[in-house]
């Protein structure tokens, strides 16, 4: 009986420490917005709309709304690791979701036949593990276009970011003049963006033809 005894007190501890553990460990709230699927739905846009990745609409986070048009279970991602999902969801329902709504720091205009080694979207708050937990050390979990995710560490973000301008410069280089201009909701980070929005009139913004 005694021993029984103490195996509750412990669990009882243990339950304690783990909630004031989860407090500190998820500031924003335990999410699964997770970076893996939403570099999968990024690739299966893509094969709707000729290779392109979301654009065309008034800012990049808006862009990155057209996820959830295309595929409407995407919708709780959109909020990030710091934004409710139920808050972005419904800012998406109502039409108002856009910066202030979007958890992902997003660069749009992309193709899948760009450099896979370049970031296409990012956490807006830092240092959060892939559940929203708090992580010291780390900037931000990148997703890539190629596919894959990342955690680049606060030591290694300024290379990170040089690289990333290095990766956009021959990008945008490339571009034919009627291609989607690359737009960037993270100035603080890329710098100011060069190209005008270019919201496309008439038909579906992400259909345009490499």
């Amino acid at each position: 009986m005694q021993l029984l005894l103490l195996l509750v007190a412990a669990v009882a501890v243990l339950a304690v420490v783990g909630r004031l553990g989860h407090r500190y460990l998820f500031p924003y709230g335990y999410t699964h917005a997770c970076s893996k699927y939403l570099a999968i739905s990024f690739r299966l846009y893509a094969n709707d709309h000729g290779g392109w990745f979301p654009h065309g609409e008034s800012s990049p986070e808006a862009s990155l709304g057209l996820l959830a048009k295309h595929d409407p279970t995407t919708v709780y991602l959109l909020g990030g690791k710091h934004i409710p999902s139920s808050v972005a969801a419904q800012a998406f329902t109502n039409g108002t979701f856009g910066p202030e709504m979007c958890g992902w720091h997003y660069v749009e205009g992309l193709h899948v036949d760009d450099d896979p080694d370049v970031a296409v979207a990012w956490d807006k708050v830092t240092g959060l593990g892939h559940n929203g937990e708090r992580r010291r050390g780390f900037m931000h979990e990148v997703v890539f276009l190629g596919g894959y995710t990342e955690f680049i560490t606060k030591s290694a973000w300024t290379e990170f970011v040089n690289k990333q301008k290095e990766k956009l410069e021959r990008v945008i280089a490339s571009r034919c003049t009627n291609d989607p201009p690359i737009q960037w909701s993270d100035e603080a980070t890329l710098g100011p963006n060069r190209f005008a929005p270019q919201t496309v009139i008439g038909h579906h913004p992400s259909t345009t033809a490499q």
